[in-house]
């Protein structure tokens, strides 16, 4: 009888737990520097989130590693659901290349939460109307045309399948920074394009200091409506989307991700979080969770594996 009670106590305990999730704040770590486009966003999210449902994001900048640095964090952390990590398609840029030694399964996948797109710019001055002059040019004149990339990181793979097109004509310009490096090597004649986030590249496309010469969302970019898509163009293997999802540790109670995503879900239903998303960060609600964001996680983790193998990076 003793035994049975305690069973049935602990079993109320956790059935108790479940429901008042969460009891303090949640700790979510962005793997990358304060101020940047994945840390903008996760910043109106937990807004709302606070607004909503009264929950407390403690949001914790850890960088380095191209993000594994941070990532390893939640991967160690205890699986109760108050430690979240907030990361993007560098999960598997930086599995495949070797710089981590982890990938999306070694986490709870949560939810997909909004959707970037990328846009290869270049300066004004150049002949180009559009990414398919550029790879034609390539090809023509092999050895001339600078191709922009943070190697190993994820502009790196959006760019091997433009040096497959260009039958391998550009020069790959190593970048060691992110997109506003690169923004300024393009400006300063030492790139002459590359993959950019939209976040970073809009202002400058706005001033006129940037050319656009194709996005690389599946579909014309709402905030570009007037860029053609890499894919409009003839090149097909040229899609690429920067989604920010939620991962917890391994072993996190389906109750307690399944309260979490819902909230997500929730608040990325409001207009005031969507038009703020669209203003601050320029992403859209993509909101995806359970097996249509599993289904979607191994479709680009086995993208990022092809494209690794074939530009000879896997380790």
């Amino acid at each position: 009888m003793g035994k049975r009670f305690f069973v049935m106590l602990l079993t109320l305990f956790v059935i108790v737990s479940f429901a008042a999730y969460p009891t303090g704040p949640i700790k979510v770590v962005v793997p990358y520097a304060a101020g940047g486009a994945s840390d903008v966003q996760v910043r109106i999210i937990a807004k709302y989130v606070k607004q909503l449902f009264g929950w407390d994001f403690a949001v914790v900048n850890i960088t380095g590693g191209g993000g594994s640095t941070g990532a390893r964090e939640v991967l160690k952390a205890k699986p109760d659901g108050y430690t979240v990590l907030w990361y993007h398609q560098s999960i598997f840029s930086n599995f495949h290349v070797g710089t981590a030694e982890f990938n999306y399964y070694d986490f709870t996948p949560v939810c997909i939460a909004t959707r970037g797109n990328r846009v290869v710019v270049t300066r004004p001055d150049t002949p180009w109307k559009n990414l398919k002059d550029a790879i034609e040019d390539a090809k023509k004149n092999p050895g001339k045309i600078r191709l922009g990339a943070e190697i190993g990181a994820t502009s790196h793979f959006q760019v091997i399948p433009m040096q497959m097109a260009a039958n391998n004509g550009f020069i790959l310009a190593a970048s060691s920074g992110g997109d506003m490096d690169r923004i300024t090597k393009i400006l300063g004649g030492h790139m002459d394009l590359s993959p950019i986030a939209l976040s970073a590249a809009v202002p400058f496309l706005k001033s006129g200091e940037l050319k656009a010469l194709a996005v690389l969302s599946p579909e014309r970019d709402p905030f570009l409506p007037d860029v053609p898509t890499a894919k409009e163009l003839g090149l097909e293997e040229l899609v690429f989307t920067q989604d920010q999802m939620f991962f917890m540790p391994k072993g996190t109670p389906e109750e307690i991700v399944k309260t979490f995503a819902n909230a997500i879900k929730q608040v990325l239903q409001l207009k005031e979080c969507v038009d703020e998303l669209a203003e601050k960060a320029f992403v859209i609600p993509m909101y995806m969770d359970g097996e249509e964001m599993l289904n979607f996680l191994k479709w680009e983790d086995e993208r990022f594996d092809r494209f690794a193998r074939a530009a000879g990076l896997k380790k």
